[in-house]
């Protein structure tokens, strides 16, 4: 506020600078008193927004000891920041719903979109210039302009020259996260698949909108989808399995996934899954699994078979009354530490010798840098370059076995078999190694490894 006390007049403005205020007390002389007040506004450098009718009316009136606004600037405004507008529904619950007994509903995931050649998938709302505003005193004040996105990154689109409408460039799955728009080649069958029709062999996704069944496979690169049933037949994806119905492989079936692997039930049937493995119910299955086994449920029973993950196995019921033989597995039954002993020893002999060939290589620059390129020297220093390569390809595949290993060891820590209900004799555990048999029904336990032995805490 700029204010000084013997002052009859009193103008100031705010912060801001879009507002200014008088104060009038009793003048010395009222008739100069509108003289006074353009006096005291010159002196204060308040020059734009005035009213001057509200001045004439405080003046004629003798509106003294109140506070006036008596000027206004005009308030900039901000452009608005660019965004993206997409022109397919990416509101799709792609997880199955979680019915009232606990059980999975697969029937109710969501499809991904599905979008023809050419179709437009999103359009860029470019950002808009500011509005530049004025303060009382005549000073300009920038009004921001809109921040403007990047571009969408991603696969199997085409953007127009301006860069604001993307289109699809093939049919398939359309996805958009984070600002990765992809579009995945789909291959939709609408009815079975049988020893009649063949089987699949595709480098993208499949969709079956039917059943599967026995002798046929089904061999994909992306991820395979099924809305019937899949009986005796084999599914080999390099990301996901998603069965919406189930599969009851009569001891033939086979599913190999790089991803996950998800459906009601799974009966008789061999799986080798990367990621997670989840049904309501396990029957008599062969199931290696990379991070967990889940089945959900009031009813989700392990029973029969062997199955086995690395992180963790979790069910409501394990085996039966009848004492059906069921093998759980956790964690490894290798000596990992031991193994990355083994690989880091390999890594510190490799780099020694990748650093004895990078001071090779060094010396034989320098020589010929003095004396020339020589045809001798020439052909060493290829051989040493040879070698050095060989060295680091190597090198570089044992941090990638490091790395894997660490993952493993990071998944088999803390293994566990979670069981919700009821565990029944018949139950055979192995955690980390180490091995015990159910011999008496247990309730709502966890088990894990505990030194030498598996011991059991309860839920509750």
């Amino acid at each position: 506020m700029e204010n000084k006390e013997e002052q009859k007049i009193v103008v100031w403005v705010s912060p801001d600078g879009l507002s200014a205020f008088i104060k009038i007390e009793l003048p010395n002389n009222e008739q100069d008193l509108k003289e006074e007040i353009k006096k005291e506004l010159e002196e204060k450098q308040v020059v734009y927004g005035i009213d001057w009718n509200l001045i004439d009316s405080i003046v004629k009136e003798k509106r003294y000891f109140q506070e006036f606004q008596i000027a206004k600037g005009v308030e900039s405004q901000s452009g608005e920041d660019g965004y993206y507008e997409y022109l397919f529904d990416r509101d799709i619950d792609v997880k199955p719903r979680i019915l009232k007994d606990g059980s999975v509903d697969y029937k109710s995931m969501g499809e991904v979109p599905i979008v023809k050649e050419n179709q437009e998938l999103a359009r860029y709302h470019p950002a808009t210039e500011g509005k530049n505003g004025k303060s009382v005193r005549g000073e300009e004040i920038i009004g921001r302009k809109g921040k403007d996105l990047q571009a969408l990154k991603g696969k199997g689109f085409t953007v127009s020259e301006d860069k604001t409408l993307y289109r699809a460039a093939i049919t398939g799955k359309v996805t958009a996260q984070a600002r990765i728009l992809r579009v995945s080649s789909l291959l939709e069958i609408n009815g079975d698949v049988s020893i009649s029709t063949g089987g699949v062999n595709f480098a993208g996704d499949v969709l079956i909108r039917g059943n599967v069944l026995s002798g046929t496979e089904v061999t994909v690169q992306g991820d395979i989808e099924v809305n019937g049933c899949v009986e005796a037949a084999t599914l080999i994806a390099g990301k996901n399995v998603v069965l919406k119905n189930g599969m009851q492989g009569n001891g033939k079936g086979i599913i190999h996934a790089g991803g996950n692997v998800s459906g009601k039930f799974f009966e008789q049937v061999s799986i080798e899954a990367e990621g997670n493995v989840s049904a309501n119910a396990i029957m008599n299955c062969d199931i290696q699994c990379g991070d967990t086994i889940q089945v959900a449920g009031r009813f989700g029973i392990i029973v029969g078979g062997k199955v086995s993950a690395l992180r963790e196995i979790e069910a409501t019921i394990i085996g039966n009354m009848a004492g059906t033989k069921t093998s759980l597995e956790t964690g490894t039954k290798e000596d990992l530490f031991m193994k990355m002993q083994q690989l880091e020893r390999q890594c510190n002999e490799i780099s020694i010798e990748t650093a004895k060939y990078s001071s090779a290589l060094k010396k034989i620059t320098e020589i010929i840098e003095k004396q020339g390129m020589a045809p001798d020297l020439q052909r060493n220093k290829i051989s040493i370059m040879r070698k050095k390569i060989e060295k680091e390809a190597i090198l570089s595949d044992l941090e990638n076995q490091k790395a894997q290993l660490a993952e493993k060891m990071g998944k088999c820590s803390n293994a566990k078999i979670i069981v919700a209900k009821s565990i029944y004799p018949g139950a055979i555990l192995t955690i980390n190694g180490i091995t015990e048999r159910i011999k008496t029904e247990n309730y709502n336990s966890t088990y894990q490894k505990k030194g030498y032995e598996i011991g059991f805490t309860s839920n509750i």
